[in-house]
């Protein structure tokens, strides 16, 4: 794949960046040095980017403040910090929505947190009182432990204890002033004012907010001194960060995932992404006066049939991910050794030219995913100095690596990742880690920093690529953006628009040319990538609605600006609304007779809601209580409405709306026009005749919120104020364990006594859908069951819980550990002690939770006798595990033993995870056509971890124990360890042997990557009782 040198065009290329450094780029050159003494060049880029934040069109305040706050906190320090080591090189890339929205912000636009600090304290109401209480302490516990007095507000908060004027007053203070960088809080007037500590007036906050005015106004010039100084280069984004090649044509995405559910309605507007591109290059011209050479692609996200837009608009180089270059050398991935150092570094090292069908090559650089990653997640963990030591360590491994490879060079390095998100995990702000990081570099003979336009201009001669994958630096592919259904649905939506645009552009509807302008740009703020990097459930921002309003609302302006009227799909939320919890969870199956009365304790382990007012258009509430349940082959209904509740006269009806698994057509409103706030495929009616029940029937949705032809159900009955229903499951689109299904209860009732004008009474639940989980249906034959000890959730008898509040008590404490088996599948149980609960919305239930099953299937020892990585445990002598199952919220998956560790033959989709918070039970089901036959014979081990989406190097996905505990880490590791276990609850029924296996072991202070199986605590396998 990597061919033939592209000699005449690189000059012609080298030639162009020359002349780019007459506009003050400091020219470096490759010297003649002693074989081995070549040093290594290395590029950081560091992204800064603030996504399109609503802002309000009749105010002019913007919804949040993190344009302003990464400003004062971030955009201005990171570059002039520079100024302070001259030899160091880097590049920023500063996005046009950022740009457009720091403009903004000089210009004198304030976000609603700097509007609501801004009043005085004696004035505030009750509303801005509690969105101080809310949001003033959006920002990381390390940052707010750093101010005392902060601290001992948020400890008052937490408390539930009255604030004082005075209170409120220095928590306005406090808020703004810890989203400042140290360096300026060193600094007066800004000094003074942290060494008051407390009591601020409101003198103190105008001073404050005038230095915030004047950070903002700095982060364009210092940008744009430095980069004319030679230090920086400054790259761009196209306009509004889109992922290019979905505009280009979203079925690119089906390259890397050739299964992926994709959008009903294709989008293929390669003129958006060429303008998007052109906007983006015109803006940074307007800003910095030259044109860009680099840009970071949104999200690294690259494709063949981007290259010729991108070269024609004088781009010269991008950046993408190592796995799309893997990809598009055919080589699945980059292999690394246990030092984490890439076996194959003169393929990674290096810049590649693309050939698009016209205009220049364009250059290619791939960054390091590991160190990337370090820094961005795994550093702020560890004192500074020893992570940028480790950072420059990593880079002469990679040095050594090459030479030992006998590459002949010179090779680059390139180090790209979010310039503003990773500081605030750091202490003090990542100061101690850049400033020793700069310092180390700027020290260090055989590692030198450049801009990638400087490497490429001192070695122009690079190797092709033939074939760009289409991918991005989230696992090489665009899985993140499309493919899930609520970002299908947006995709939708965005090309429906885009259709009734296009007949703007081509002449067939007429507008004037400033409107068609406007209309145009909204479109273009439509297509940027972070609103669907917020939709479906592997983001989430916190306030995911208030995203998806302001991207139907930016879809509004587009036919707002062209005189048209914006369709009612618009009102539809793309995000179903959130749903209620119940009442009573529900515990178990039930089997009601459905007769109307109601016997003691035939319902008691459904699920329950509770009606507590919101009514719809009447005055007497009908529903009191809705409640549910199944057996194995139906849904139970149970509708109980308000004693004394008088029928009009005339039909009447209550609506269960249900989204049943399946798909297919669905409806977003209810049949009077109320919006049900989640797309129904199913309607179960009940007909009442003056109060009396007289049918039920099932529909489908058969699309335009039409309802297809009646099914009746027989199985329906009323007595005094409760109607009883059961639905089988076969026309609920099969439902079985584990399916999710929504659901909504609608009274319909005659506008008019007798009249034939129907409206929506009353509703249940009021705020959001219900939604039931089928349980497990119990068609389970039992191979295990094995009670824990309660109580033991402490690893090896000291482990104690991360501070933060989402670790509840008990939620690491496995009660009951089952083994059972159906017709299809091996399933596992577990039950907890405290709550299964879905803090980080997961798509299957669990956040916090990481549940690992070994299984030794033929006892022969032969195996894996370590198990997963990081788990920092061993089977005991003569025992071997033949599949590893790992099961969380987001990349469960199935392991076989291999000679470079673990080897993964299924992945999530292809188990069956059912999280149930009311029963507090996890179950697991995996196909036996993945593991084999007689699991009866197999001996297991199972334990619970705690997940961790960043996990350290050479760990798998579980949390770090530390020696105390911090809000991110568990406390009570040995001090001076590394090789202890992560293991929070081991299965075993005997008390005490858990903590004996777990802490014999003998403590080392190694690195993960240096840990055998011989360094770990050993344990044994259950056998089962014949």
């Amino acid at each position: 794949m990597r061919s033939r040198i592209l000699v005449l065009v690189n000059m012609l290329i080298v030639l162009a960046l020359l002349l780019a450094a007459c506009n003050g780029d400091k020219e470096v050159t490759e010297t003649s040095v002693v074989p081995g003494e070549q040093p290594i060049y290395l590029a950081i880029i560091w992204h800064q980017h603030q996504p399109v934040y609503f802002k309000d069109p009749e105010t002019g305040i913007y919804a949040k403040p993190w344009v302003r706050v990464h400003a004062t906190k971030d955009y201005v320090d990171m570059a002039a910090m520079l100024q302070e080591y001259p030899d160091i090189h880097v590049t920023f890339n500063l996005t046009p929505s950022l740009i457009r929205q720091v403009d903004d912000f000089v210009a004198g636009a304030k976000d609603l947190y700097w509007v609501t600090a801004e009043v005085p304290a004696d004035q505030l109401n009750e509303d801005q009182q509690q969105f101080l209480l809310d949001r003033f302490f959006d920002t990381n516990r390390k940052i707010i432990a750093r101010f005392p007095r902060y601290q001992q507000l948020l400890q008052m908060r937490d408390g539930g204890q009255e604030f004082t004027t005075q209170d409120y007053l220095d928590l306005q203070f406090m808020f703004n002033l810890a989203w400042v960088d140290p360096e300026w809080l060193e600094e007066e007037p800004l000094a003074e004012l942290v060494a008051k500590g407390r009591n601020y007036t409101e003198e103190d906050k105008a001073t404050l907010f005038a230095e915030h005015a004047r950070l903002i106004s700095e982060v364009i010039p210092i940008h744009k001194q430095l980069q004319e100084a030679g230090q920086i280069e400054v790259t761009m984004t196209p306009f509004a960060h889109p992922i290019l090649p979905l505009l280009v044509n979203n079925d690119l995405a089906l390259q890397a995932l050739p299964d992926l559910e994709m959008p009903a309605t294709d989008f293929v507007y390669g003129q958006d992404a060429v303008a998007q591109v052109n906007l983006g290059v015109q803006l940074y011209q307007d800003h910095f006066g030259v044109a860009p050479r680099g840009m970071w692609p949104a999200e690294g996200s690259v494709s063949e049939d981007i290259i010729s837009m991108v070269s024609k608009a004088g781009i010269q180089w991008m950046a993408s991910d190592e796995g799309v270059l893997a990809a598009s050398l055919g080589m699945g991935s980059f292999t690394r050794d246990s030092a984490e150092v890439v076996t194959d570094p003169d393929t990674l090292y290096r810049p590649y030219y693309v050939q698009g069908i016209q205009g220049d090559p364009v250059a290619i650089v791939f960054r390091d995913v590991v160190i990337s990653d370090k820094v961005g997640f795994t550093y702020s963990g560890v004192g500074g100095q020893a992570a940028a030591q480790d950072f420059v360590n990593r880079i002469h491994a990679i040095r050594d690596a090459l030479i030992a490879e006998g590459a002949q060079g010179p090779n680059l390095v390139s180090v790209i990742l979010d310039g503003e998100n990773a500081w605030e995990y750091y202490e003090n702000d990542g100061k101690e880690f850049l400033n020793s990081l700069y310092t180390l570099l700027s020290e260090d003979e055989l590692i030198k920093t450049v801009t990638p336009s400087e490497f490429l201009a001192m070695a122009p001669e690079q190797s092709e690529i033939d074939d760009l994958w289409a991918g991005s630096w989230i696992s090489h592919d665009f899985s993140t953006w499309i493919g899930e259904d609520e970002e299908n649905r947006a995709w939708e939506y965005l090309a429906e628009t885009r259709a009734m645009l296009a007949k703007y552009e081509q002449g067939t509807r007429t507008t004037s040319a400033e409107n068609l302008a406007l209309a145009q740009t909204s479109m273009y703020i439509a297509e940027g990538s972070d609103w669907f990097w917020w939709y479906g459930s592997d983001q989430n921002s916190g306030s995911d609605d208030a995203f998806d309003q302001q991207f139907r609302d930016t879809l509004r302006q587009v036919y707002v600006a062209v005189g048209e009227e914006p369709p009612t799909f618009l009102d539809v939320p793309v995000i179903p609304q959130s749903p209620v919890s119940a009442d009573q969870a529900s515990t178990g199956l039930i089997a009601p007779a459905i007769d109307g009365a109601v016997e003691a304790g035939e319902w008691d382990a459904g699920g329950t809601y509770l009606a507590s007012g919101g009514a719809m258009a009447a005055a007497q509430m009908f529903f009191s209580e809705l409640a549910y349940g199944f057996d194995g082959s139906n849904l139970y209904l149970k509708i109980v409405s308000e004693a004394g509740y008088a029928f009009p006269s005339g039909d009447s009806a209550i609506e269960f709306y249900i989204t049943a698994p399946g798909g297919g057509a669905a409806s977003n409103f209810s049949r009077n026009g109320t919006l049900l706030g989640f797309p129904a495929n199913r309607l179960v009616e009940i007909q009442l005749a003056n109060g009396v029940l007289s049918g039920a029937n099932i529909y489908t949705a058969s699309g335009g919120d039409a309802w297809g032809e009646a099914t009746a159900l027989d199985a329906a009955a009323q007595a005094e104020t409760v109607v009883e229903l059961g639905v089988p499951l076969d026309l609920l689109g099969e439902a079985d364990t584990g399916d999710r299904i929504s659901m909504r209860a609608i009274f319909s009732a005659p506008l008019e006594a007798g009249g034939k004008t129907m409206l929506d009474a009353d509703q249940l639940p009021v705020a959001g859908p219900a939604l039931m989980a089928v349980p497990d249906l119990g068609n389970m034959n039992l191979i295990l069951d094995i009670t824990d000890p309660s109580g033991d959730d402490y690893g090896p008898g000291t482990y104690t819980y991360p501070s933060d509040g989402v670790f509840t008590a008990g939620s690491y404490d496995i009660l009951n550990f089952q083994v059972g088996s159906d017709a299809n599948n091996l399933i596992f149980k577990f039950t907890m002690a405290g709550p299964v609960e879905n803090s980080w919305g997961s798509s299957n239930g669990l956040s916090i939770q990481t549940f690992d099953v070994y299984i030794d299937q033929d006892g022969d020892g032969s195996g894996g006798v370590g198990l997963l990585p990081g788990r920092n445990l061993s089977l005991e002598e003569g025992s071997a595990w033949d599949f590893a199952v790992t099961i969380e919220g987001w990349e469960s998956g199935v392991f076989i033993p291999g000679d470079g560790g673990p080897e993964r033959v299924a992945a999530a989709s292809d188990l069956l995870i059912v999280a149930d918070p009311g029963q507090l039970k996890v179950t697991v089901r995996v196909p036996l056509s993945i593991l084999g036959e007689n699991p009866e014979t197999w001996r297991y081990a199972a334990m619970v971890l705690s997940q961790e989406g960043y996990p350290s190097g050479g760990v798998m996905r579980v949390r770090d124990v530390n020696v105390v505990a911090e809000q991110w880490r568990i406390g009570g590791a040995p001090a001076g360890s590394t090789n202890h276990t992560r293991v929070m609850d081991l299965v075993w029924a005997e008390p005490d042997q858990q903590e004996t296996w777990l802490s014999t072991f003998t403590p080392k202070a190694a690195a993960q990557s240096e840990l055998t199986e011989a360094d770990f605590a050993r344990i044994g396998l259950i056998i089962v009782s014949q």
